[in-house]
């Protein structure tokens, strides 16, 4: 069985990747990626995990929109 990796590189939450000022808005989002196709691909997952996988891959989407505003926000300043 694959573990469900509920944490990534030492992050707890896709907030927590968001919230890090080290990491460039290319990083925060390939980290996040990275997590969730991480998330998706786990096999043979009891119904919590699966839950669990489901309610984590939610918080990336919307860590991922957060990132796509910023972005726009940015580009509409230049």
């Amino acid at each position: 069985m694959i573990s469900l990796p509920k944490r990534f590189a030492g992050f707890s939450s896709a907030q927590a990747v968001l919230n890090d000022a080290s990491l460039s808005a290319d990083q925060k989002r390939t980290a996040l990626l990275t997590w969730q196709a991480a998330l998706k691909q786990a096999a043979n997952l009891s119904a919590g995990d699966r839950n669990d996988a489901n309610r984590i891959i939610r918080e990336i989407d919307v860590a991922l929109e957060s990132l796509d505003r910023q972005r726009r926000g940015q580009s509409g300043r230049q």
